[in-house]
């Protein structure tokens, strides 16, 4: 008798409705394959509120994503939900979340009852065949790779997306892959000997070309299963190469290896006294030569750009160079709020980044630099770079060079007088453009520090800061890969006419307005 009353009382909140303003809301939709247009069944639907934490000294962990499944017709409903916005993605093995291009947030008031919501998946392709020799013979442990061209600071250049082994039937497959325009390369490990110990195998670019330049597109569809892409990897002579490495004085081992861009290598530890090394089975093509070894736990370097023709190769010297300290001074001319404190020097190489901290004081150190060519950054918010110096020469175009197994007093001087861009950015029918891309090219100068890129917002608006001075030349993107911009020259000149020339002095404020280039076809 005496739970009743509580009972009843439980039952009455139950049926008590939420105050006004407050009722939840319920969201239904469908998972559809973007390229059938049929609905995605056993799909993630995951909904994520966009919580915006307002301005306190207290940290407020925003909520976690809401999930449900979607049933064998592609459904999904989420129901209780609370009013706010929401952004609405979905996962499934062998697809991929495609979500419209400047996709709007869910915004759901009390109350509301969204139904008819759709979100797409695209379902993902593969690309399969087979590895033999001229005789037939199927050939394992091959790697096959799907590349695509990228934009590197060393221009286009084609690199791996995925790599497979071929299995004991010369059978491999890839899957896993977008749609789009791939290049397949199958390469036997360097150095493997045919049945011949003066042979090896030839790594191929489909359908059968040796020089990557030659290869030919695989394009394909979304949702694709591309099969009988197929290779015969035919023999060659394999090259030896042999030298010398001057070791220094300590070092009981070096190990000499051979790379090749995107592809794999060969390797072996010298312990001759004399230091003499030989790589047998080498295909013909392009390589670096690199020898290292470990003194009192200092790494000695020599690196060597090598073309491997028909013939052995005789008499290489390698000359291994000890690590290279460096200190400098980081000073900001201007007015600023950052402080020397905050910034990082950064140090880049195609082998190497390193970076150090800067004092108080401005001065930092950094350590254990192989012998390579550098890029010096060091720009904080607002800042750009003035000038960089080792000891007396100017090294801000060139970069600072390390080769020679010494460092320098370096002086990196950054700016706060930097000028300003902002501007409008117009569709081919005078309309703002929101979602564009404006990119910032320096005329006359390889200095990647110089490129900017910004969006328009909704109206169509941009603003670059911290501009330096310098010849400059604007242009406004609907779609395209920003790194093919700031690193290949060529890729821009088709569209040269379609830039605007901005010049830009300390402190200047310049106001554009851009009209869009349509997004260019994939290359």
């Amino acid at each position: 008798m005496r739970l009743g009353p509580v009972l009843l009382f439980a039952g009455l909140l139950a049926g008590q409705t939420p105050p006004a303003g407050q009722e939840p809301c319920r969201v239904e939709g469908t998972v559809l394959n973007s390229s059938t247009g049929q609905p995605v069944p056993r799909a993630m639907v995951s909904l994520r509120s966009l919580f915006r934490a307002p301005a306190s000294a207290d940290p407020i962990i925003p909520p976690a994503p809401t999930t449900a499944s979607s049933n064998s017709e592609g459904k999904f409903v989420f129901a209780n939900v609370a009013a706010g916005a929401y952004q609405i993605t979905a996962s499934r093995d062998n697809f991929q979340y495609s979500p419209p291009r400047n996709i709007e947030p869910l915004t759901l008031n009390a109350g509301d009852q969204k139904s008819g919501v759709a979100v797409q998946l695209t379902p993902l392709g593969a690309v399969s065949g087979h590895v033999q020799n001229e005789e037939g013979d199927a050939l394992p442990n091959v790697q096959v790779a799907v590349m695509v061209y990228q934009y590197m600071p060393g221009g286009r250049q084609l690199a791996n997306r995925n790599v497979v082994t071929s299995n004991d039937l010369g059978d491999y497959r890839i899957f896993g892959l977008t749609a789009g325009k791939y290049f397949l390369r199958a390469a036997a490990a360097m150095g493997r000997a045919t049945t011949s110990a003066d042979e090896t195998y030839v790594p191929l670019y489909y359908p059968g070309i040796s020089d990557p330049s030659g290869a030919a597109a695989v394009e394909l569809a979304a949702g694709q299963d591309m099969r009988g892409v197929d290779f015969i990897l035919r023999r060659a002579h394999g090259v030896s190469v042999r030298g010398h490495v001057a070791k220094p004085a300590g070092a009981p081992t070096v190990s000499v290896g051979l790379s090749a861009s995107a592809m794999g290598g060969i390797s072996n530890n010298t312990n001759d006294p004399e230091g003499k090394f030989e790589l047998r089975g080498v295909p013909p093509g392009a390589y670096t030569l690199t020898a290292r070894t470990n003194v009192a736990s200092k790494m000695y370097v020599a690196n060597r750009i090598l073309q491997v023709g028909g013939g052995d190769i005789e008499g290489i010297e390698l000359v291994l160079a000890p690590p290279v300290d460096l200190s400098g001074v980081v000073r900001i001319e201007g007015d600023t709020a950052v402080k020397l404190s905050q910034l990082q020097v950064l140090l880049q190489a195609p082998r190497q980044t390193s970076q150090g901290r800067v004092n108080d004081d401005g001065t930092f150190e950094i350590r254990n630099l192989e012998p390579e060519v550098y890029r010096a950054n060091a720009a904080g918010a607002g800042l750009f770079i003035k000038s960089v110096r080792c000891g007396t020469t100017d090294v801000t175009e060139s970069g600072i060079d390390l080769t020679g197994g010494a460092g320098c007093d370096l002086a990196i001087t950054l700016s706060a007088n930097g000028g300003q861009i902002e501007g409008q950015v117009q569709d081919e029918y005078g309309n703002q453009a929101p979602g564009a891309r404006v990119t910032l090219v320096a005329q006359g100068t390889r200095r990647e520090d110089l490129f900017k890129q910004a969006g328009t917002d909704g109206n169509g608006h941009f603003r670059m800061t911290a501009v330096a001075p310098g010849s400059y030349r604007l242009y406004a993107w609907d779609d395209v890969d920003v790194n093919a911009v700031r690193y290949d020259p060529d890729y821009i000149k088709p569209f040269e006419s379609r830039g605007q020339s901005v010049q830009i002095s300390e402190g200047d404020n310049q106001t554009v307005t851009l009209k869009r280039i349509p997004a260019p076809p994939a290359q």
